[in-house]
């Protein structure tokens, strides 16, 4: 017996109507069979790798029952594989919605959560996408090619960038890196529809040229005929090297190999040069366009502001806190440039903030967050060591650092982390003051609901043991 899907009473497996509210059941049944048989297909064609398949199937089985959980599952999986990894995450957060309770979702998005720094490659990839787009649009074919490379490192599986790059090739004539594209595209998705249409474009412009290339021109006669007197003479051609080799004129060729030498230099080392010139700048202005989407100030502008403080520093003549306060931020700054950011952090911990300027206090900020990014992912990775280790104590002490300047530091992950070197080291207190918090602040996370776990039994067993005594 099966439940009625309109009011859940218990219907008969063969009953066309519900005994007790009428609804159709066959017509529901007939439904969710479309749904299941769907989901088979979107499966089948997902271990042929044929992605683009297995979408529209399960997206059809979706449709069908928007509560079939394996088919939503199926197709978070479909899309991390085709390089689209926000519509996994979309797919598994809507199934974990449907379904809280002994869903696959959970293990994958557990194990999203624990690559380190991968939202952040995928927010990089996808906004360099984008902006590959922008400069095909503005025709700027050369740094959208760049830009395409480079999301390519990040996230090789991105089908989208591989046929947009396979497009560049085709607008260039280059169809061999054309179709080099498209085969890594088709490996991925094996029956993508714009990815065939691409190659048989490809595909029959090579075709055209192994055709031209077979075509080869007619030789000329290796034998020359002449007549002396009444005898008729034949010898073979000679070419114009081998006249060069017989002739007994050295200074000629000489000349003839220093003429050769110049225009060898001008025709093939200055343009190879000019041409290696106008990618590196192109690379510089893509590495500019990327620093200035994702910060709000750049270096060349930190280093007018920093010409600009050395200026008022001259001023200060005779007021020694301020200008130490300059002259330390100026240290901190050159040390973080030179990535020592234990010499950075001790200049800026001599920085007397409130003697700033707007602008003194602007790169004051900028210094702070580079020497305390890299000391949180230094006492974070201390603190993961010590932990393995056994060191527990070491351990507090390094994610204490951590939390205290960021407590959400990799999702929670170091507040988590604290929690547990507190109960593994014997502080129940204060672990179920870190569990607690890390139940309040990810909930709907799987770290969230094993902390409130972990508050219940840590609690549990404190009463237990103030019982017997």
């Amino acid at each position: 017996m099966k439940d009625c899907f309109y009011c859940g009473s218990p219907v008969e497996d063969t009953a066309v109507r519900c005994p007790y509210c009428g609804a159709h059941q066959k017509a529901y049944r007939m439904i969710i069979a479309s749904s299941n048989q769907a989901y088979n297909e979107g499966l089948a064609r997902a271990k042929r790798h044929d992605l683009s398949g297995a979408m529209i199937c399960l997206s059809r089985a979706l449709r069908y029952n928007k509560k079939h959980t394996d088919a939503r599952n199926l197709l978070g999986l479909v899309y991390m594989e085709f390089g689209e990894p926000v519509l996994a995450l979309r797919e598994w957060v809507i199934s974990k919605n449907f379904c809280p309770e002994d869903n696959e979702a959970d293990r994958y998005l557990d194990m999203v959560q624990r690559k380190s720094g991968m939202f952040d490659r995928i927010d990089n990839a996808t906004k360099k996408f984008n902006q590959a787009i922008a400069y095909c649009q503005d025709g700027n074919y050369d740094l959208a090619r760049i830009q395409l490379k480079r999301v390519l490192s990040a996230n090789p599986k991105m089908v989208r960038a591989h046929q947009l790059l396979a497009l560049l090739d085709i607008r260039e004539g280059k169809y061999q890196e054309a179709n080099r594209s498209l085969s890594a595209a088709g490996r991925i998705d094996s029956n993508n529809a714009l990815t065939t249409c691409y190659q048989q474009e490809v595909r029959a412009h090579l075709a055209e040229a192994r055709k031209n290339h077979k075509k080869k021109k007619p030789q000329q006669s290796q034998v020359v005929d002449f007549t002396d007197g009444n005898d008729t003479v034949r010898m073979p051609r000679q070419t114009f090297i081998e006249a060069l080799d017989n002739s007994k004129s050295g200074l000629f060729n000489i000349l003839i190999g220093a003429v050769i030498g110049v225009l060898v230099c001008v025709f093939l080392v200055v343009p190879t040069m000019k041409q290696r010139a106008n990618s590196d700048a192109a690379s510089a202005l893509v590495n500019a366009n990327s620093q200035a989407a994702s910060s709000q100030s750049n270096a060349n502008t930190l280093k007018e502001q920093v010409d600009t403080l050395k200026k008022k520093l001259d001023k200060y003549e005779g007021q020694a806190d301020v200008k130490g306060s300059y002259e330390q931020l100026i240290t901190a700054w050159n040390c973080v440039k030179e990535e020592d950011n234990e010499a950075a952090s001790t200049a800026l911990s001599k920085v007397n903030k409130t003697l700033l300027d707007t602008n003194g206090k602007s790169i004051y900020e900028e210094v702070s967050k580079s020497v305390d990014a890299k000391l949180m992912e230094d006492k974070y990775k201390e603190g993961r060591q010590k932990m393995d280790a056994g060191d527990y104590a070491g351990a507090i002490d390094a994610f204490k650092t951590v939390i205290k300047i960021d407590d959400t530091y990799e999702n929670g992950d170091a507040l988590y982390r604290l929690a547990e070197s507190f109960e593994k080291n014997g502080d129940t207190d204060k672990a179920i003051k870190y569990y607690s918090k890390v139940a309040e602040d990810y909930a709907s996370f799987y770290k969230g609901r094993n902390s409130a776990k972990k508050v219940e039994l840590l609690q549990a067993a404190s009463e237990k043991t103030e019982t017997e005594q």
